[in-house]
């Protein structure tokens, strides 16, 4: 009681007159006093005020799930070392936001008055002088009683903390035991503290261990360069493919790193025991062009198109996998056709597949390949798959999404092993290629839903690219018109109502609607000038109707209801007949047989 008013009138005399007698407190106290001062901590308050938005404090539960899981599990521990007593039990991160707390309800809500309670900032440049803002400045344990507190907020309490452990060294949070003023200041809190503090740190250091032992075994087993991050984006390992010393990059985070040798590719996170503990990022190196980027196409005027092909001319010179994704008509084949003759495969072939458009049955043949005599009615000579007639050259498989789940998982094995076997065959053939892939739809969303393997999701979608639609590029339209009436030698002298028409048009069917308006409109006007209303009637002559009363646009989504209106239409210009509709739209008989299905149109 002697020793709590003497520090009582130290402090009024150090608040009050600015004057500290060193030998009556302890130098960690006033050494802290003297920080609290400097940051200009208001000494009669110091309540906590400087709390996280509920979305930053969820992203902080996220990045912290091993330390809390720990300081819990911990609790359970170590509880009987705490029993009869009010407490209450604290875990911070290392920038002193407290994650979690547990122990006495009626302790908790009072604290909670001072602000110090979950995703609160409890530090010396907050509140002032606290034992969890000390023990994150001096990295060890410490005791701060009662009036040793710099803010009268904290003075009712006492708190003992000590710092937690990485493997690296650094403090990674601190474990804080909060009781009212009335218990005494006793070394032994501050043993039971540090032994909580000490387990939570062995086990951290343990579990990282093991962790970073997981990781490199699924970094080894990667067949192509990339970085190793852990799951706060520390890099730990980097191919020797991507740079020379990787040693100076060890350490750092991702996001810190700026190079121009490499390009970041898609984030893979690793799993273990149903949590992330790391990443493997996609690195690729780039190649110095040896000649001029080629587009032989029409770029248009509009920034949306060209921010496009500014990253086409990034990525065309690498190896690494591209993503096309974009509504139907947007020109995924032109894209894929630059990449192709701007990549290291140019010399190769450019081989596409559209898998929306092969049976099921006939997927795995088209793409392996078969030998003679593999089943009947095959080729007497046997057929060399579309994967292997792009060895040294480039694959595209638009419509990825329309793949079978069985093909997904060999595709998959091809991109990870580098060979196939062709079917009636057992001789492994080694392959080369720049892989291209296309889709109507996010597979982001397809992955989700489960529809679409997440493993090739992850080897497919290393480098995006989306490709605008027509309606958000319409200063590209005139670029376009000028495009096909060049190509097709044909000069209307009423060009400016035939740009001033299409302008105004949303052109839901992109580039391919409008070249099939511009062809109908050589074949119909070839001769004659139409009215502006004639050719509004020329466009509606080949484009959809994007409603039906039996169906609600809140039923399905934009893109979907395009392509339900392609079918029906598809439907009833061959009469019903299914073979002819499935030709019309280039996809299998099964894959309209299940949209037919999806859309209700049977």
């Amino acid at each position: 009681m002697y020793m709590s008013m003497e520090i009582r009138q130290t402090w009024e005399k150090y608040i009050h007159e600015n004057k500290l007698d060193p030998s009556k407190i302890d130098k960690v106290i006033s050494d802290s006093w003297k920080l609290s001062k400097k940051f200009k901590v208001n000494p009669n308050q110091g309540v906590g005020n400087r709390i996280l938005t509920t979305s930053d404090f969820q992203e902080k539960l996220r990045n912290n799930e091993t330390l809390i899981s720990l300081a819990k599990r911990s609790m359970d521990r170590f509880r009987i070392l705490f029993k009869n007593m009010d407490f209450i039990l604290v875990l911070t991160d290392a920038e002193g936001y407290i994650l979690w707390q547990s122990g006495n309800e009626r302790l908790r809500e009072t604290a909670r008055e001072i602000g110090f309670w979950e995703g609160s900032q409890w530090t010396e440049s907050v509140v002032g002088t606290n034992a969890i803002g000390v023990a994150l400045r001096t990295k060890e344990a410490n005791i701060i009683h009662g009036y040793e507190h710099f803010a009268k907020a904290s003075q009712r309490w006492s708190c003992v903390s000590s710092p937690i452990f990485g493997e690296d060294g650094q403090v990674k949070g601190v474990v804080d035991l909060s009781m009212p003023a009335h218990y005494p200041k006793e070394f032994d809190f501050l043993v039971r503290v540090q032994l909580i503090a000490d387990y939570i740190s062995e086990a951290l250091q343990r579990k990282a261990y093991e962790d970073q032992k997981y990781m490199l075994q699924y970094y080894s087993s990667k067949k192509q360069p990339g970085i190793l991050c852990d799951s706060s984006m520390t890099i730990l390992h980097i191919s020797t493919e991507l740079i020379n010393e990787p040693e100076s990059y060890l350490g750092k985070k991702l996001n810190d790193i700026k190079t121009t040798d490499w390009l970041i590719g898609i984030q893979e996170p690793i799993w273990k025991e149903d949590a992330c503990i790391g990443y493997f990022v996609h690195g690729l190196k780039q190649r110095v062009a040896d000649k001029t980027f080629v587009f032989p196409y029409v770029a248009g005027r509009s920034k949306t198109y060209h921010e496009l092909l500014e990253e086409v001319k990034i990525v065309a010179p690498t190896s690494a996998p591209i993503h096309l994704f974009g509504e139907t008509g947007t020109g995924k084949e032109v894209l894929a056709n630059t990449i192709h003759v701007n990549s290291p495969f140019s010399e190769g072939k450019l081989v596409s597949v559209n898998c929306g458009s092969i049976p099921d049955n006939l997927m795995e043949s088209e793409l392996f390949g078969y030998e003679k005599g593999a089943f009947t009615g095959a080729n007497a000579n046997g057929y060399q798959g579309k994967i292997e007639q792009a060895n040294n050259g480039t694959l595209f498989l638009d419509e990825i999404e329309d793949m079978p789940a069985s093909m997904q998982s060999d595709l998959l094995r091809v991109l990870q092993e580098k060979k196939l076997t062709r079917i009636g065959g057992n001789q492994e053939i080694q392959v080369n290629f720049r892989l291209i892939t296309a889709s109507n739809q996010d597979l982001k969303t397809l992955v989700i839903n489960g529809e679409f393997r997440e493993d090739l999701f992850y080897r497919v979608y290393v480098c995006p690219l989306h490709i605008p639609p027509l309606r958000e590029r319409k200063e590209d339209i005139r670029e376009l018109i000028k495009s096909y009436e060049d190509a097709n030698a044909w000069y209307p002298f009423w060009e400016k109502e035939l740009i001033e028409v299409a302008e105004q048009n949303q052109w839901n069917g992109n580039i391919r609607e409008l070249n099939n308006f511009l062809e109908r409109c050589h074949v119909y006007y070839r001769e004659r000038t139409p009215t502006r209303e004639q050719l509004i009637q020329l466009i509606h002559k080949g484009g959809l109707i994007l409603q039906h009363p039996e169906t609600s646009s809140e039923d399905i989504n934009f893109k979907e209801q395009i392509e339900k209106e392609q079918i029906m239409n598809a439907l009833i210009q061959n009469n019903g007949n299914i073979p002819l509709s499935a030709k019309q739209l280039s996809m299998s008989k099964s894959t309209l047989y299940r949209k037919i299905t999806k859309y209700r149109l049977n």
